[in-house]
């Protein structure tokens, strides 16, 4: 089978927001909006397809991942723990405090997994690099499961629409691994699913109705779709080099929501990618996978 290409000219900004990282998309098929944050701007984001209304919220602390609440709302995860947030009231209690103590760590990307167990990712917020971040699995009662440590920058996290299949990837590492949804990582069952090298890493990641991963390529301006093999399907190319995660959503499911970044580029290259740090849309010939919902 061949590689579908779709050019960067394809691909509309639809929420101008110059976002120092922008991250972690959510489509809300609930009020049709597409959530998303501006991690070091301490911003959640929102934009609705429909109407094209642009909303902004601010955060006290620096937000890592967004994901719907069974209960209603919207979970939040910022530097220290989980926190509720609902669209009229704003930013609620934090439901459960993750490395509090630890001033060095924040929350950066999650998701729930079919069960509504939601997993998520800490690392080194101070710029260092250090491998002191870890992968969680919130399971019943909010107790929360260690599944791995020594991360750098855990993104990625997403599954196959069965429920058997969990994908993570330590950014660092430039490798996007498969593994069975326990969350079970050793060498024995975690597989690598994709790998990268030089100034090109895979960073977030989501998965559509027939199981094909969407994979942004920081560093390598496009987005890939691969298969449940690995295999490489369609390749889109984008105007910024540095897309963070990709998103399927809108009203028929069939438009990929684009974030990204501007920070670590140079002014010159601030100038050459004006679109850097704003949302970007294309549509797709793919379905987005049902929404799950956090239980927590």
């Amino acid at each position: 089978m061949g590689i579908t290409r779709i050019p960067a000219a394809a691909v509309l900004p639809v929420h101008t927001a110059n976002a120092m990282t922008g991250e972690a998309p959510f489509w809300d098929p609930c009020c049709g909006i597409l959530w998303w944050i501006d991690i070091q701007g301490q911003r959640l984001l929102a934009f609705s397809p429909t109407t094209g209304l642009q909303q902004a919220w601010s955060l006290p602390l620096m937000p890592g991942l967004v994901a719907g609440r069974r209960s209603g709302g919207l979970v939040l995860g910022l530097e220290d723990g989980i926190y509720a947030f609902d669209r009229e009231a704003g930013l609620g209690e934090r439901l459960l405090a993750v490395e509090a103590d630890n001033l060095k760590t924040r929350i950066n990307d999650g998701k729930a997994d079919a069960d509504g167990r939601l997993w998520f990712g800490t690392m080194d917020k101070t710029g260092s690099g250090e491998p002191i971040g870890a992968l969680y699995r919130l399971d019943a009662e909010n107790a929360v499961i260690q599944l791995r440590r020594s991360v750098r920058v855990p993104n990625a996290i997403c599954f196959s629409p069965d429920g058997g299949t969990a994908y993570f990837a330590d950014t660092r590492t430039g490798v996007l691994e498969a593994m069975p949804r326990s969350g079970r990582t050793g060498p024995d069952v975690a597989r690598p699913f994709a790998e990268y090298s030089g100034d090109e890493a895979p960073d977030g990641a989501c998965v559509d109705a027939e199981g094909c991963v969407w994979i942004a390529v920081v560093g390598g301006a496009r987005i890939e779709r691969r298969r449940p093999d690995g295999s490489l399907d369609t390749i889109v190319e984008l105007p910024v080099s540095r897309p963070t995660m990709p998103m399927l959503g809108g009203p028929d499911g069939r438009t990929l929501f684009v974030t990204s970044q501007r920070r670590f580029l140079s002014t010159a290259a601030i100038a050459a990618e004006p679109l850097a740090g704003d949302l970007l849309a294309v549509r797709v010939d793919a379905e987005a996978a049902p929404v799950i919902l956090a239980d927590i």
